[in-house]
């Protein structure tokens, strides 16, 4: 029987699409359970700060609900809800820092609130809160969680954040964000009325190497993780950063129009990364 009462479910959220997969078949089961309940709470919480047609009232609403189950766990109080009975369990299995999810909860209200950045470090600012935390989660699954491994993460984090902005920039637009930050927009002379008719023009072509290039130097700090840890955390980070490498070359393309088709990763391509990681691995 499964220690999980909502792991069928959580499974299903995880079908959601992702650039990245998390909770992957390269986990042992146990670590894999794990990973997708956390994926869970995370997809439904920023699912409620970002999708749909809810209020922002009602958007807030939710997220306090959420807020007070995590901050009953913090304090050790009974818990009613089925979900977050699950997540109180991996939590305390684990040793899960409980500010790790004051963090992403902090970066959902954040979505809630601000459409737009004001310059780079304010962004990056936002992906501590909204990517970072969940890499520091991964670690902590498997006994990985160290001041080295950390930075590493987080440097990873941030790139695998900003590479879901580039891709969505038109989707985020519709919702009435703009990730990219006014001071490289100004600096590009780059108009949100470009995003909003799709037109991909010179500014942009030329903003995309600049902005890329600040990507991958986020990416080559993170990348020393998958040397750092061990096992099949190993793999999985090697895979996830060859992922990452793959879009970047892609969004560099010369073709390569951000609003129109901007690049996936096909389960395809997932399979040949895996080969080639696998291959490469000493």
């Amino acid at each position: 029987m499964n220690q999980y009462l909502t792991l069928r479910k959580a499974k299903v959220t995880k079908k959601h699409y992702e650039n990245f997969p998390v909770a992957t078949l390269l986990f042992p089961k146990a670590h894999r359970d794990a990973a997708t309940i956390l994926y869970s709470f995370a997809r439904n919480a920023d699912d409620i700060a970002d999708e749909g047609d809810l209020t922002r009232n009602e958007r807030k609403k939710l997220l306090r609900e959420i807020e007070i189950n995590i901050n009953a766990i913090k304090h050790q109080k009974k818990i009613q809800a089925p979900f977050f009975r699950d997540l109180e369990r991996v939590i305390n299995q684990y040793s899960l820092d409980i500010k790790l999810f004051e963090q992403l909860m902090s970066a959902f209200k954040q979505d809630i609130e601000k459409k737009s950045y004001r310059n780079f470090n304010d962004l990056i600012t936002y992906c501590n809160k909204a990517a970072c935390p969940a890499g520091e989660m991964i670690l902590s699954l498997f006994d990985a969680h160290n001041k080295k491994n950390i930075s590493y993460s987080n440097n990873l984090c941030q790139a695998l954040a900003l590479i879901g902005m580039t891709q969505d920039i038109f989707e985020d637009f519709l919702k009435g964000r703009v990730y990219i930050p006014s001071t490289e927009m100004k600096k590009f002379t780059l108009k949100e009325s470009d995003i909003k008719s799709k037109s991909f023009n010179h500014n942009w072509k030329t903003f995309k190497l600049p902005w890329l290039t600040r990507i991958e130097l986020l990416l080559n700090k993170g990348r020393p993780l998958g040397e750092s840890v061990t096992g099949r955390l190993k793999l999985q980070i090697k895979i996830l950063i060859a992922g990452a490498d793959l879009l970047v070359k892609r969004l560099k393309k010369e073709d390569c129009d951000w609003f129109v088709d901007p690049p996936k990763i096909s389960n395809f391509d997932w399979i040949i990364l895996l080969v080639k990681t696998i291959m490469s691995i000493k």
